[in-house]
């Protein structure tokens, strides 16, 4: 039994890697395919084009954030900030580039492709806070006097609207360190202080 990834498999990975160290527009099938060790008749039986392409790609970075969401619902607060650092280092492991520059190329590319993909990261970002929010309200945890919708809007601007900011996207600042700083600001803003004594 062969153990090597299949065509398709390794086809995405090559995507993946090059639309995000040299991006969309100047990646073409050819340089896919010769990093997946497959032929461009294989990158087009798998993917019918590029616009197929950047779809797979999109619902990859996605599944990221779905897996995120399906972790939250496990319980504690303490899990579910495990889960969101979790997300942020599976975003950083997708490779190395500028996942930011390629949201907004595929955003300006391909709009419909973009709308499914941020469908998908919202739909999880909001599984994850309500989890968040269930876990510190049944702990008591939850700072009383918030409102739940405020809350809401700034933890999907910091997660998913953060990672399409320009300065972030010239800095290349890595997911990662964008998922922390927002799930320490979130985990210390929403919750009460834990006593010290």
């Amino acid at each position: 039994m062969s153990t090597e990834r299949p065509s398709s498999e390794r086809i995405l990975q090559a995507a993946v890697r090059l639309f995000l160290e040299q991006c969309v527009r100047k990646t073409s099938a050819e340089e896919v395919a010769f990093q997946a060790g497959v032929t461009r008749v294989t990158v087009y039986r798998y993917f019918t084009d590029k616009e197929g392409l950047v779809r797979a790609v999109c619902q990859r970075i996605g599944a990221v954030f779905q897996r995120a969401a399906e972790g939250s619902r496990s319980g504690s607060i303490d899990e579910i900030v495990a889960c969101l650092n979790r997300l942020g280092w599976e975003l950083s492991e997708l490779g190395s580039g500028n996942m930011f520059a390629l949201f907004d190329e595929v955003h300006r590319l391909y709009p419909d492709v973009y709308e499914e993909f941020r469908q998908t990261r919202e739909a999880a970002i909001d599984t994850i806070l309500e989890q968040a929010l269930a876990a510190a309200r049944r702990d008591g945890a939850l700072r009383k006097g918030l409102n739940q919708e405020v809350v809401r809007a700034l933890f999907v601007s910091g997660v998913v609207r953060l990672i399409e900011t320009p300065s972030l996207i010239s800095a290349n600042v890595p997911a990662e360190d964008i998922v922390s700083t927002v799930t320490m600001i979130f985990q210390h803003g929403i919750l009460k202080e834990k006593s010290t004594g």
